[in-house]
Formats: structure tokens, sequence, C-alpha cells
């Protein structure tokens, strides 16, 4: 549910999934391709198998962004939390020391976090857990509750 904004015990939530893939510098490749599959693996290629491990629509489409940027502009840009699965560039030259590249999608999110007010924003595309700054928390594995407060 790309860019879209769920009201949950008066808690507005804004996900938005996607994240381009790290692992890829020696290709994709298609399930029929056995042998080459074999032979990368055997040398530790990074690599990824088409519809198997890596999707065409790992990162959104232009629509998708329009259609999150729409939402937020619904609500003036305020959000109790952002739920992703990438971050904004900014964080996640934090959390790689540069050593990940920024794209489309980390400066969308860059855009989104500086004009947006949250409370906390939980993404988990870098495999580990960390706690970024107040705001910022990477999880992978990890299942933590949000600070509803009580209706009660």
């Amino acid at each position: 549910m790309r860019g879209e904004i769920f009201d949950i015990d008066n808690k507005k939530i804004f996900a938005f999934g996607g994240a381009k893939s790290h692992d890829i510098q020696d290709g994709i490749l298609n399930l029929d391709e056995e042998e080459r599959i074999y032979e990368y693996r055997k040398r530790g290629a990074y690599f990824r198998i088409r519809d198997f491990s890596w999707w065409d629509l790992e990162l959104p489409t232009k629509e998708e962004m329009e259609n999150g940027i729409n939402n937020l502009e619904k609500v003036n840009y305020k959000v109790d939390y952002i739920i992703s699965h990438c971050c904004p560039t900014s964080v996640q030259s934090i959390l790689s020391g540069g050593g990940f590249e920024k794209d489309y999608l980390t400066d969308y999110f860059q855009k989104i976090m500086e004009k947006c007010e949250f409370k906390k924003w939980y993404f988990g595309h870098y495999h580990d857990y960390r706690q970024v700054n107040s705001q910022f928390v990477l999880l992978y594995e990890d299942i933590v509750p949000l600070e509803f407060e009580s209706i009660f």
C-alpha cells in the first residue's frame, strides 16, 4: 500500500514500501539460467534471481510516489508514524558511512522527512537493529509496539 495513510486508534500512519537492492552488483539472473546461478553462487557473487529473490517493482512508480505526496498533503504533512522499507538519503548516509548510493526513493523520503511532522519513522532495508536518533529506528527482525495512548 505504497503512499497510503492508515488511521489506527486515532493515530495516522504513513506506509510506503520498496527499496533498491544493494546486493546485485554482479547482476540479475533468470530462474532458467541454472548453470550461471551455480557458478555465481560458487564464486560468492552478489546477484539475485528475477521473480524469485528480486522483482522488477522493487522501487515505486511515479504514480505511487505522487499518491504518497497527495495523501500527505491531505493531512498537512502531519502523521504520527512513518513505516517504510527504505529511509531518507541523509539517514542512509549515517547508517552506511556513505557506502550506499542514494536513489530517487531515498531522495523522495528525504523531501518527506524535511516537510513532514512525525513522531517516529521505522524502516528495515539495512537488515540490522539501530536507533539512529530520536525519530529514526532501523528494525530488521524485531517487532516493537508503537506508543499508542490508551483511549480508556
